[in-house]
């Protein structure tokens, strides 16, 4: 049985990362789904096409570019999603990505939240604008992760609510 937990001092509360957890299945080379089905997050393992993607999909304008997303950042072996959060996310501290293949070969990166930079192959996540989330994940070629027909990918976002 939980028990909810009141901090004495109230900054406590406000500064509290809360945890976001990720999790997809690898179904095929360069492709997965939701381990629990949702639609509150857009994957990608290439480059995004059009900015009206983006917008269209998180209902804003902008707040994330396709050259965030463009061939150069989205290389091979790298990992993409935008987070649909509403606008409830005023900062985002960290973020662990697990990779595990069939074979359980387990590819872990760790980065301090911060922003994603224009054509830029890299480990980034970043609050945008509007309080949506947008990540990428450089996972390398071990295990040759674009090849990867099975497995799972395991990602925490740790966050700061508005």
């Amino acid at each position: 049985m939980a028990t909810s937990l009141f901090y004495y001092n109230d900054q406590w509360g406000k500064v509290q990362p809360r945890i976001l957890r990720l999790q997809y299945a690898i179904t095929a080379a360069t492709t997965c789904k939701p381990l629990v089905s949702n639609s509150a997050s857009l994957t990608t393992y290439t480059a995004i096409a059009a900015q009206a993607t983006i917008d269209d999909y998180l209902g804003t304008t902008s707040e994330f570019t396709i050259a965030q997303f463009d061939a150069t950042a989205m290389g091979a072996d790298t990992f993409g999603a935008l987070v649909q959060m509403n606008g409830q996310c005023k900062s985002v501290v960290m973020m662990v990505a697990r990779c595990y293949s069939a074979s359980d070969t387990l590819v872990t990166r760790q980065v301090a939240g911060g922003t994603l930079a224009a054509s830029t192959l890299e480990t980034a996540v970043q609050v945008g604008a509007f309080g949506n989330i947008g990540l990428k994940i450089d996972f390398g070629n071990t295990p040759n992760f674009d090849g990867l027909a099975a497995g799972t990918i395991d990602i925490e976002i740790h966050w700061i609510a508005a």
